[in-house]
């Protein structure tokens, strides 16, 4: 593998990473994250229960019938030990303040003296106090889900106080590690619910508060809502995935790979840094963390071979965020539209397949013309890696063809990710160069397990579920071994790192739970989803435009699994309703294209000035103005902002509704033509290329107004798109 081009950089995603790795904090924080680790594996997965099938299958009943008696508990107070687990390590881990993102190195290494390399005691009680607070949670939380909602008599004082002394925690928690703004939105929505239940019952503020607590904090509308259920039963398990591929080197694999392939084209760095971004989004699904990721290795690679640090930052940041529309591993808000919209999460992933693979062909595309307007060359055939070798470890990638298939054949997201797990360590074994004898022994350890499980008469999904479950645990064991310590450390950082990365998410989920609770309890999403089609006077594009620029100023204060949480709730019925109504779609097609539009336009955030998180990150790689950074990303992903409109308007092209018979393959064809038309017009305009250099700045603009109305598929426009960017390459032709 090749050096990194240019020096390590400490950077505001890195130095908060440093928190909690050395001394006693660093035990504390790993016996947290087993902690976790062992609860998801054990009763979040339900791998209890198969394990006792597994025994009463093999003869060992009584021992089967033990564990499921003795070891059950209720959902609730799963959820419980979970959030007692991540607020735990969240005080550990993310201290009181965080960097600034624009940041010099001299302030960071001072920030890292001060807020990193020491923690304080309040850090420790908090944590304690946490954990203990949700504890209590998880106790009483089986009572209330067992007796319709009620607290036992009697507790509900001290239930109350646990309840406000747990939610202030949880916003403190989500302040330090996601940031202010979701705290504060969340607070306004949360004022709401008080403000709607006092006028409407008439209830004491004390009786109010137990309301709340019951609502919000010991039942599952609040705290443990849909989303914070879909991040413990999915997310943890992909996280652990992409964590533990990042940790066997499959991300530094990736980028190489696409370096040799793509390095030597014109502008070959940056079109390396948009494909292996794009893989790398498949793994981690975070778009600042993809930056600082992929960015440390393309953005020098960019600078070298010609291109401005504003274009540099700009490109990798507009790929960064294409990861969270990436399958199989999309952003944690995909996995909740999957239990919004009722469907398997792998038809998500069917529906996101060919809109993500246009967004990245067009980044693609943009760039090479890009490239030929600056005249960038390739790098050389020195500067590249040797394809050839890289070839024999192509079997690094099987576990993500192995999950992006099960996923497809609809295998349940936890089987599907046990089963290419098993195929990780697997892959990581050989790719880690251990002897051929373990290598063998282990490899033929997993098909003996699963072997003896399907034997055993267990049906091929339990059986797959139970082998890899089993041989994670099995493998674990490694770490007491002399010859074979290190892979066994290999596993259990990938856990603590899991465990780490799933504090923002689940706390960004958590405080969405409260939103999406305040507005189903209050009926305020309905009244605010019937406002905006009044305001929009039942005109669905300018509809569109104000939900999406509604997700769009959420996105800037909120993650995006909180703004999906937002804004499905206000728009996402809306734009459905006006789509089966105006446009005749079928009710299937319109409500997922729907939930399709507001998932793309939280993300977008993430680019949209003035906030624009991932082009500030990769401006910070780059040493480049922000603000032409962020102006440049917006430029280079104009498609993200584009195709939402083309899929709701024809959701042919999210393949679903062809398949389920609710639109035709005629309609998907139609999708293709018109979106080719938008991208490859309106591309023309904003990179002022095509077929040479388009030197009427009027002619550009005019171009890229004919290709976004393009989206609309009336076919005069399309037509229209099509005849003006062939004009242009003509005229361009002849004229060099």
């Amino acid at each position: 593998m090749p050096e990194k081009s240019g020096e390590e950089q400490l950077t505001p995603f890195s130095v908060v990473q440093m928190r909690a790795r050395e001394g006693k904090v660093k035990w504390l924080a790993l016996s947290i994250a087993l902690f976790m680790a062992f609860v998801e594996i054990l009763y979040v997965m339900n791998f209890y229960t198969t394990f006792a099938r597994f025994l009463q299958a093999i003869g060992l009943k009584g021992a089967g019938l033990w564990i499921m008696m003795h070891l059950s508990i209720s959902s609730r107070s799963i959820l419980g030990l979970v959030m007692a687990s991540i607020t735990a390590i969240g005080f550990l881990i993310f201290p009181v303040r965080r960097p600034p993102m624009a940041a010099s190195d001299e302030e960071l290494l001072e920030y890292k003296k001060k807020y990193v390399d020491h923690i304080p005691l309040y850090d420790y009680l908090l944590a304690a106090i946490a954990f203990i607070v949700f504890l209590y949670q998880a106790y009483l939380g089986a009572y209330v889900e067992a007796h319709e909602g009620e607290l036992p008599a009697g507790t509900e004082t001290p239930a109350l106080v646990a309840a406000i002394i747990g939610t202030i925690l949880a916003f403190e928690l989500t302040r330090r590690a996601v940031g202010p703004w979701l705290a504060a939105v969340v607070a306004f929505f949360l004022g709401y619910y008080f403000y709607f239940w006092k006028t409407q019952s008439m209830l004491n503020w004390y009786n109010l508060g137990v309301k709340w607590s019951k609502d919000m904090f010991y039942s599952t509308y609040g705290l443990f809502n849909i989303p914070f259920q879909v991040m413990a039963a999915y997310v943890f398990a992909f996280l652990f995935f992409g964590t533990f591929l990042e940790m066997i080197g499959i991300g530094e694999y990736i980028t190489t790979l696409m370096l040799g392939l793509f390095g030597s084209k014109p502008g070959g760095p940056a079109k390396v840094a948009i494909v292996s971004s794009g893989f790398m989004g498949m793994l981690s699904g975070s778009s600042v963390a993809n930056v600082f990721t992929t960015g440390t290795f393309t953005i020098p690679l960019m600078k070298k071979a010609g291109f401005p640090p504003e274009v540099a930052g700009a490109v990798e940041a507009s790929a960064s965020t294409g990861g969270q529309i990436m399958p199989p591993i999309m952003g944690a808000a995909a996995f909740i539209m999957a239990s919004f919209l009722g469907r398997p999460y792998g038809e998500i992933v069917i529906a996101a397949f060919i809109p993500a693979t246009i967004y990245f062909m067009s980044l693609y595309y943009f760039v090479d013309l890009e490239a030929k307007r600056l005249g960038l060359r390739g790098l050389s055939k020195e500067e590249l890696p040797d394809v050839r070798k890289l070839y024999g470890k192509l079997y690094l990638l099987s576990p993500v063809i192995l999950i992006t298939l099960l996923l497809v054949l609809k295998l349940p997201p936890q089987h599907s990710v046990v089963a290419s797990l098993s195929l990780a360590l697997i892959s990581a074994a050989w790719a880690l160069g251990y002897d051929k004898l373990f290598n063998t022994a282990y490899t033929l350890a997993l098909i003996i397990i699963g072997a003896i499980a399907y034997a055993a008469g267990m049906n091929l999904r339990a059986a797959v579920y139970f082998t890899g479950m089993f041989f994670l645990l099995l493998s674990l064991l490694l770490v007491f071994t002399k010859n074979y310590k290190n892979f066994g450390t290999v596993i259990i950082k990938s856990i603590e790192q899991a465990v780490r990365n799933s504090v923002p998410v689940f706390m960004a989920a958590a405080l969405a739970g409260i939103v999406q609770g305040s507005l189903t309890l209050t009926g305020l999403s309905t009244f605010l989803g019937d406002k905006l089609i009044s305001v929009a006077h039942n005109n669905i594009y300018i509809l569109m435009i104000l939900i999406g620029l509604l997700s769009i100023l959420v996105g800037m204060g909120v993650p995006t699994t909180a703004n999906y949480v937002i804004t499905s709730l206000i728009g996402a019925a809306a734009i459905a309703t006006a789509a089966k109504v105006m446009l005749g779609i079928p009710w299937p097609a319109a409500l997922l294209a729907a939930h399709m539009f507001v998932f793309y336009y939280g993300i977008l955030a993430d680019l949209t000035p003035p906030v624009a998180l991932a082009a500030f990150a990769g401006a910070t790689v780059a040493r480049a103005d922000f603000w032409k950074t962020a102006v440049n990303a917006t430029r280079f992903g104009f498609t993200k902002y584009v195709l939402p409109f083309v899929f709701v308007v024809n959701p042919a092209m999210l393949v679903l509704p062809v398949l389920e018979g609710h639109m035709t393959w005629l309609d998907f064809a139609w999708s293709l033509i018109t979106i080719t038309a938008v991208i490859v017009t309106a591309s023309a305009g904003f990179a002022g290329y095509m077929g040479g250099r388009i030197e009427s700045k009027y002619w550009r603009i005019i171009l890229a107004i004919i290709g976004i109305l393009a989206v609309t598929g009336d076919w005069y426009l399309v037509l229209t798109a099509y005849i003006a960017v062939i004009a242009t390459y003509i005229y361009n032709k002849r004229k060099a």
